[in-house]
């Protein structure tokens, strides 16, 4: 099993358009999260709120924006990680028993869920720009395979704070064919790293001497040859 983050998938893609530039450094955005996780678990929050100027408005403006999401009550899962099995399949062939290598990929997120009728829903709320980003787009993606159910039936509400502007509350659908283009844009993204790894690793290989790059064949070596060390 190949395990992969989105810490990973960030630092294939790091370069690409596709990323949005921080509002803030990313020490704010982890206070942050933490802030939130402890008043939804009532626990203390004293010490969180009183390093940063902007944090009390942030919870009281994610209060706003939300207010059924503090209730005591709420059926809600706060940074729980789901995990999801990545592979292509093709008329019934699946990646692990038509490729040589026998790994297959597992995409695992964390993400807040909240069950809505029975049905689960994805909540974010941070210091971001109020449009679905890729790092959304996975983690509906790997909620409607942990979840088995359509992702038709699935939701991601964002609560997007900004240290200038009013906070905004938005509403992302799913569908089929988003799920579809998902998949294939991580099936893509990955095997396009690896691809490049094994370039670089063969370019490597192919630069050092001959006994270096050579792996040692332990059957050829005689160990009654070999002098003891003396300790």
């Amino acid at each position: 099993m190949y395990l992969l983050t989105l810490s990973d998938l960030n630092q294939t893609i790091h370069t690409s358009p596709l990323q949005e530039p921080p509002l803030v450094p990313s020490y704010l955005q982890e206070r942050l999260q933490l802030l939130v996780k402890q008043n939804l678990m009532g626990l203390p929050v004293e010490p969180i709120l009183n390093s940063h100027p902007q944090f009390q408005q942030w919870v009281f403006q994610l209060k706003e924006l939300s207010p059924s999401l503090f209730l005591p009550q709420r059926k809600l899962f706060v940074d729980i990680p789901i995990q999801a099995k990545l592979d292509r399949t093709k008329r019934g062939v699946t990646e692990e028993n038509s490729s040589p290598s026998p790994q297959f990929k597992v995409i695992q997120v964390r993400t807040n869920v909240g069950l809505v009728k029975g049905t689960p829903r994805l909540f974010e709320w941070a210091i971001r720009h109020p449009v679905l980003t890729w790092q959304d787009r996975v983690k509906l993606w790997v909620a409607a395979e942990f979840f088995e159910i359509e992702p038709h039936k699935l939701q991601l509400v964002v609560l997007a704070l900004h240290p200038t502007q009013p906070a905004k509350k938005v509403q992302f659908a799913w569908d089929s064919k988003q799920h579809r283009q998902t998949k294939n844009w991580l099936l893509t993204t990955i095997e396009r790293e690896t691809e490049q790894t094994v370039v670089k690793l063969n370019g490597y290989l192919t630069s050092q001497p001959k006994e270096v790059a050579t792996a040692i064949n332990l059957n050829e070596i005689n160990l009654d040859e070999i002098n003891e060390v003396s300790i």
